[in-house]
C-alpha cells in the first residue's frame, strides 16, 4: 500500500519527536509511557506491515467492505493529532508541576487497620467464588447468574495487591499471588486478569525500589509473556480439557512463531478504528458523550433491566451488513470513540484533557513517599491505561473499579474522615521528598 507511505513517515517522525521529547520525564508507570507503546503497536507498526504488503482486514473476505487505504491515511492522520494533543498536554503538566513542586503537598497515609480489613473479609470469599464459579457445584439463583458473582472471583488479586502495597513482597503474599495467576493464566479466557496484575506488581516494585524502568529480569518476563500471549486461550483451553500434549505443543508454537491462533484481524487495531470513522460518518449520528453515559447503569444487574444500555450499543449502532462490529467484537479505540462523540473536536481535546489530568495525577501520587494511599489507586489505574486508549473512557473504569472492588471499599474507607491520618509531605524540589518525613497538617485531629 504505498499510499501510505507519506503518513507512515509522518507518523514515525512525530512518535519518535515525542519519545525525545517526553523522554527525560517518563517512568515505567507514566501515562505517556503507555501512549506510546499504544500507539507504536497500534498505528505505526501495522501501518508499516500495511505498507510492506500485508493485507487490509477484510481483504479476504468478498461478503465484506475491505478497509480502503483512503480509511488508512485519516485514520492515521487522527492518530497523529491525537498523539501531538496527548504530549502537549503531559509537557504543559509538567511544567506546571515544576512550577509548584516547591509546595508541600497533603495525602492519605494507607491505613494498615482498614487494609486488613478489606482483605480478612474479601479474600477468603473472593477465593472461594473463583475456585467453585467455573464448577457445577454452584446452586443458580438470583446472585450466581448476574456479573457480580464473576467479578467476585477477581477480589483475590485485588486483596493480594492492597496487601503487598502495604507489607511488600512477603513470602506468604507471593505465594498466594503466584497461586492464583497461574491458575488465572490456565482457564483459557480473560487474559487480562494475568496481564494487569503483572503490570500492576511491576510497577509497585520498581517505586518501592526508587526506579523509573525495568531491570533485565523484568524484561525477559515481559519478553516471555508477550511471546505467549496470543496464544494463551488456546492453551488454557487445551488444559482445561486435560489435552496436555497440546498444550506443550501451544507453548511450543509461541517461540517459533510470532502469529496467535485467534486471526491477525483480531490485532488489527488500525484497521477497526479506520473502518470505524468511515462508519461513523455513514450513520450520522453525533453521540455528544452520550456514550459515557452507560456506566451510570453499569451497577444495575441486567437480570432486573433485559433492555438496560450497554457498554457497547454505539458500536452496535453504526454496524452495517458489510462490516460487522457488533457480532465480531471489534474495537474503536478510545480515538475512534471521541470521533463517534465530538467528531474533529473530540479527536484533539479528549486526547489532551486526558495527558493533562492522567499526568498531572501521577506526578502528584507517585512523587513523594511509598506508603500512601494516592500512589496505591494510581498504581491501579496505571495498569488499565492500554485498555483505556484501546478500548475507550468506560474501560478505565470497567478494569479498576468494577474488577476491583477490595480498592473500591478501601477507598471509601480511606476517604471518611478520622479512617487515615492526613499528613503533609514535603515538596517534591525537597531531597527528601521520598522518604516518610511526614507531619499532620494544621488543625488536623488525631485520629481515634
Amino acid at each position: 500500500m504505498s499510499a501510505l507511505l507519506p503518513y507512515l513517515l509522518l507518523d514515525a517522525l512525530l512518535l519518535l519527536g515525542v519519545a525525545v521529547l517526553l523522554g527525560s520525564r517518563l517512568s515505567f508507570w507514566h501515562p505517556a509511557t503507555t501512549y506510546l507503546l499504544f500507539h507504536a503497536y497500534s498505528f505505526t507498526a501495522r501501518a508499516w506491515q500495511l505498507y510492506d504488503g500485508a493485507s487490509p482486514m477484510y481483504a479476504d473476505n468478498g461478503a465484506f467492505d475491505v478497509i480502503r487505504p483512503e480509511e488508512f491515511q485519516r485514520a492515521l492522520l487522527f492518530a497523529d493529532l491525537a498523539l501531538v494533543a496527548f504530549a502537549a498536554a503531559v509537557y504543559l503538566a509538567h511544567r506546571r508541576f515544576e512550577r509548584l513542586a516547591h509546595e508541600p503537598i497533603q495525602r492519605r497515609r494507607i491505613s494498615k487497620a482498614i487494609v486488613l480489613v478489606v482483605a480478612a473479609v474479601c479474600l477468603p470469599v473472593g477465593f472461594y467464588v473463583f475456585l467453585t464459579a467455573k464448577t457445577s457445584g454452584v446452586v443458580a439463583n438470583a446472585l450466581t447468574e448476574t456479573n457480580y458473582y464473576q467479578v467476585v472471583a477477581m477480589w483475590p488479586i485485588g486483596c493480594l495487591g492492597l496487601l503487598i502495597y502495604l507489607q511488600g513482597f512477603r513470602w506468604y503474599l507471593v505465594l498466594p499471588t503466584g497461586v492464583y495467576l497461574a491458575l488465572v493464566a490456565v482457564q483459557g479466557y480473560h487474559r487480562f486478569m494475568l496481564v494487569l496484575p503483572l503490570l500492576f506488581l511491576a510497577s509497585y516494585y520498581l517505586q518501592a525500589r526508587r526506579r523509573r524502568w525495568p531491570g533485565l529480569l523484568i524484561w525477559l518476563g515481559a519478553a516471555l509473556v508477550f511471546l505467549i500471549l496470543p496464544r494463551l486461550k488456546p492453551i488454557g483451553q487445551a488444559i482445561q480439557a486435560g489435552d496436555f500434549n497440546e498444550a506443550v505443543l501451544l507453548v511450543g508454537d509461541s517461540f517459533r512463531s510470532t502469529k496467535g491462533l485467534e486471526g491477525s484481524s483480531s490485532e488489527q487495531f488500525l484497521d477497526q478504528y479506520a473502518g470505524a470513522l468511515t462508519m461513523t460518518d455513514d450513520h450520522g449520528k453525533v453521540y455528544y458523550g452520550s456514550t459515557y453515559l452507560a456506566i451510570v447503569t453499569l451497577p444495575i444487574p441486567r437480570s432486573l433491566w433485559p433492555d438496560k444500555p450497554g457498554l457497547g450499543d454505539h458500536t452496535i449502532e453504526i454496524s452495517t451488513a458489510r462490516r460487522q462490529y457488533d457480532r465480531e467484537g471489534r474495537i474503536i479505540t478510545y480515538i475512534g470513540e471521541s470521533y463517534l462523540n465530538f467528531r474533529h473536536v473530540g479527536v484533539v481535546l479528549i486526547p489532551f484533557l486526558l495527558g493533562y489530568f492522567l499526568t498531572s495525577w501521577c506526578l502528584r501520587a507517585t512523587t513523594g513517599p511509598l506508603q500512601r494511599f494516592e500512589g496505591y489507586l494510581y498504581t491501579v489505574f496505571a495498569m488499565a491505561y492500554i485498555q483505556l486508549f484501546r478500548d475507550g473512557l468506560l474501560s478505565l473504569v470497567v478494569f479498576t473499579v468494577v474488577h476491583n472492588l477490595p480498592m473500591l471499599f478501601a477507598w471509601i474507607l480511606h476517604s471518611l474522615p478520622g479512617f487515615a491520618q492526613r499528613v503533609l509531605d514535603p515538596p517534591p524540589a525537597h531531597p527528601l521528598a521520598q522518604e516518610d518525613l511526614a507531619v499532620p497538617p494544621p488543625g488536623a485531629r488525631p485520629l481515634r
